[in-house]
């Protein structure tokens, strides 16, 4: 073919349109694809580290529940041991552990939620085709994400101030007890 009948060749724009509009339908749907995997990769490596993380959370505190029983133990056999003074700061470390225990179960549960919620929200993304509806999807997930995570700021706050005042209860008393002792002796 010549330098001049090429130039007379007729390109039709409909085939051109129609080879571009099969080229980018492929390479969305082999991103999408790509995504999806990553994102199922990912969350399947969450969850495996989260749970070794819960596991190893709670061996944690049960070994520090024991190790300070063996400390309170061993200075129960001690001549400077006053029972009832260490009374009240082993109630007070015993609620201390129990309350640090919930809230940090509950926060672990929290962090692992929301994440989970990312990931099921990337995935819904990720396959849908509609701009309208991705927009959607993602101003209904930051409106959940918030009501959430105000709602879950107030069960953290409640769970912090259970645990603030049932470790100083403990001294509570103890100071009443000895303001009596006191009084009576004066």
């Amino acid at each position: 073919m010549t330098k001049k009948a090429a130039t007379n060749a007729t390109v039709d724009p409909a085939v051109v349109t129609k080879e571009i509009e099969e080229m980018v339908a492929t390479g969305r749907k082999s991103l999408q694809d790509a995504f999806i995997n990553g994102t199922e990769a990912a969350e399947k490596a969450f969850k495996s580290n989260s749970e070794t993380f819960k596991t190893n959370y709670e061996k944690a505190v049960a070994e520090g529940k024991t190790g300070f029983e063996k400390a309170i133990k061993t200075l129960e056999g001690s001549q400077f041991y006053d029972k009832n003074s260490a009374e009240a700061f082993v109630k007070a470390s015993n609620a201390a552990v129990e309350k640090s225990e919930k809230i940090g179960a509950a926060m672990i549960d929290y962090g692992t939620g929301r994440l989970q919620e990312v990931f099921n929200v990337a995935k819904t993304i990720a396959e849908t085709e509609d701009v309208t509806k991705v927009v959607e999807l993602q101003t209904e997930f930051a409106r959940s994400s918030m009501q959430s995570y105000v709602s879950e700021m107030g069960k953290f706050n409640a769970l912090v101030t259970d645990a603030a005042k049932s470790v100083v209860e403990p001294f509570g008393a103890q100071y009443a007890a000895n303001l009596d002792m006191f009084s009576k002796q004066a």
